[in-house]
């Protein structure tokens, strides 16, 4: 599956005999009153995301997800293709998430560095439209064919978004997230700050050079008992950028999606400049023994 445009037809309402044609469905998951399932619809593979509780808060968190996602639509993000009160309906995405990928092996630099692009551009365009995401972790970024590149990105999971959009903040006041991951002002309760997502990205690109993520106690972190961070993955080069987006204060980090880009590009850039010149002195080098090994 391919997501090669900036726009899309708007969502489907999955209703009546449109539900029924969701056919070839099979079990992937239960988890929060919600089940999971790959299926068939309209001739294309899709997942299949069904509301199983009768709880009313669980009614109201699913609605939310629904609400948030049918109005955005980027390249970067897992688009959705249909939708009704029980139902959401979204592409199945062959491939695997960067923590499936992460989970056999650490990135290379010039992976990670693709990959948090992708991550970046899809968090310019959220932020855009209001919406923070609130959950930017591994698991909720896709990778299509199981490639870690910036083209093969796919954000997903908004549940825990927050829209400024929206006249109410379903999870407003709570501390919901991934403690790995998640923004200390965030622990605090604190809600649509697109720094937030910022922060989580910087812990992304320390999760894929290191193979972990920044803090041994994340918790401790988050209420500030412990300092201890591991030391900085990846080339001194990329130090900063890591240190900055992984700052305690959000006035002390990228202020926006954009900024951190920008910053990140630049890195590359540098990376790749400094590489060529080494190859290039190694190949002169190469030369001139080959040279001076001719005979006369």
């Amino acid at each position: 599956m391919t997501v090669s445009s900036n726009t899309q037809s708007p969502p489907q309402a999955v209703t009546g005999s449109a539900v029924t044609a969701l056919t070839g469905r099979s079990l992937m998951g239960v988890r929060g009153g919600v089940r999971t399932e790959r299926g068939t619809w309209q001739g294309r593979a899709v997942f299949i995301k069904s509301l199983e509780s009768a709880d009313p808060e669980y009614q109201v968190r699913f609605g939310h997800e629904g609400r948030v996602v049918s109005r955005l639509s980027h390249p970067r993000l897992v688009p959705l293709l249909g939708r009704s009160r029980d139902q959401l309906v979204f592409p199945f995405i062959e491939g695997c998430s960067l923590r499936e990928l992460l989970d056999l092996r650490p990135l290379s630099v010039a992976e990670t560095l693709s990959v948090t692009r992708g991550v970046l551009r899809a968090a310019c365009y959220v932020h855009d439209q209001g919406v923070t995401h609130h959950d930017l972790k591994p698991e909720n970024v896709m990778l299509l064919r199981g490639q870690a590149g910036e083209p093969c990105v796919l954000v997903t999971d908004f549940g825990m978004a927050h829209d400024r959009a929206l006249s109410d903040d379903l999870h407003a006041g709570t501390r919901m997230g991934t403690p790995q991951f998640m923004a200390p002002e965030q622990f605090r309760g604190v809600r649509g700050d697109p720094r937030s997502d910022l922060y989580a990205i910087g812990g992304l690109i320390f999760d894929c050079l290191a193979g972990c993520p920044p803090h041994p106690d994340a918790l401790g972190w988050l209420v500030g008992s412990s300092q201890e961070r591991l030391p900085l993955p990846g080339p001194a080069a990329l130090h900063p950028v890591i240190e900055r987006a992984l700052q305690r204060a959000p006035d002390d980090r990228y202020q926006t999606a954009r900024d951190f880009l920008r910053a990140l590009i630049g890195v590359s850039q540098r990376l790749q400049s400094e590489c060529a010149q080494q190859t290039q002195a190694q190949d002169t080098q190469a030369q001139d023994g080959q040279t001076q090994e001719t005979p006369a």
